[in-house]
């Protein structure tokens, strides 16, 4: 359905996203002078009572998740019987405007977004929630962050997972970056994403996609090429992202920091001086600051009032012999 012209305070723009699901409407809150997005459900799913409660449960997650890196909403509301939810507007678009086949990104900035992403999936998976289609079109990019851009995680695909808790045949996720076991439905959990985030580093490295968009590649389950084969990268960024890629989650990374972890030594190699990983981010996880070094106070006024302590002793204990021998 097409949403009013307006929303309480907010103007209608122009839609800005459509799928199956919901269609993402852009709108200007006409008293903050801002823009943000709105996303409706479709209105065939609409007449669903279990859909529309699974998209409602969507808005709860996301306001609940309290990240930098994972869209917030605003509020919620419903026109015609449509439901509606207000979010975070993504001006810069999302991570799929930045892939081209054989163009890689700079490192620098994979890892950057990779890290960020990544920040956002973590908070998820402390709350208990499995994205299961993580990919270049659902990280958006906003203004903003150190970077010049900051990475949101969108679009948590519960309507998706509602289908396949149905008993219906569609497979949640989409097939260049799912994991084997969301083909079948089960098992699913947090290195589900890891391997998802695996892929898109992949492709964002590489200018490759892991995989082919084919079910069948997934049910053989077999690794991809080595990066380090399409790009000039470091063996070590092999061992990182073949390891979220492997078919097995037993095989994975245990979770997001540990995968971003791995990258991030892989990529920035070792500091000949100290033997550990330099950053070529500002960025953490979870986007704290890198404890700086502690200060080494300077030996020199030290040395001075020393200096000047025993010289004064020395002129004290002169002074007095010389009077004693008056």
């Amino acid at each position: 359905m097409s949403l009013p012209e307006r929303l309480g305070r907010l103007e209608r723009v122009e839609a800005i996203g459509a799928g199956g699901f919901a269609t993402v409407w852009l709108y200007r809150d006409t008293e903050l002078q801002s823009d943000v997005a709105v996303k409706a459900l479709a209105d065939n799913w609409a007449r669903r009572l279990d859909v529309r409660e699974r998209f409602l449960e969507e808005a709860r997650i996301l306001r609940r998740a309290d990240s930098d890196h994972i869209v917030r909403v605003y509020d919620v509301g419903e026109v015609d019987a449509t439901p509606y939810f207000v979010m975070t507007y993504a001006d810069l678009g999302t991570l799929a405007g930045l892939t081209a086949p054989g163009r890689p990104l700079p490192s620098g900035r994979v890892l950057d977004l990779v890290t960020q992403a990544g920040a956002g999936l973590g908070v998820l998976h402390e709350l208990g929630i499995v994205h299961r289609d993580v990919k270049p079109q659902n990280l958006l990019l906003r203004s903003g962050g150190s970077g010049g851009e900051r990475v949101l995680v969108a679009d948590l695909g519960v309507a998706k997972a509602m289908l396949h808790a149905s008993g219906l045949t569609q497979v949640v996720g989409t097939p260049a970056y799912m994991a084997p076991e969301q083909v079948s439905g089960t098992g699913i959990d947090r290195r589900a994403d890891v391997h998802a985030l695996g892929a898109v580093a992949y492709q964002l490295l590489t200018g490759q996609q892991a995989r082919t968009a084919t079910m069948h590649e997934l049910l053989t389950a077999t690794l991809p090429p080595a990066p380090s084969t399409l790009a000039d990268l470091a063996p070590a960024v092999d061992e990182a992202l073949l390891r979220a890629l492997e078919p097995d989650p037993a095989d994975r990374w245990p979770d997001v920091a540990s995968f971003v972890g791995a990258l991030r030594e892989a990529l920035a190699g070792p500091d000949p001086d100290t033997g550990s990983a330099t950053l070529i981010t500002s960025r953490t996880l979870l986007g704290e600051p890198v404890a700086p070094a502690p200060h080494r106070p300077s030996l020199t006024p030290l040395f001075w009032l020393l200096l000047v302590v025993v010289l004064g002793a020395a002129f004290a204990a002169s002074y007095a012999a010389t009077n004693a021998l008056s």
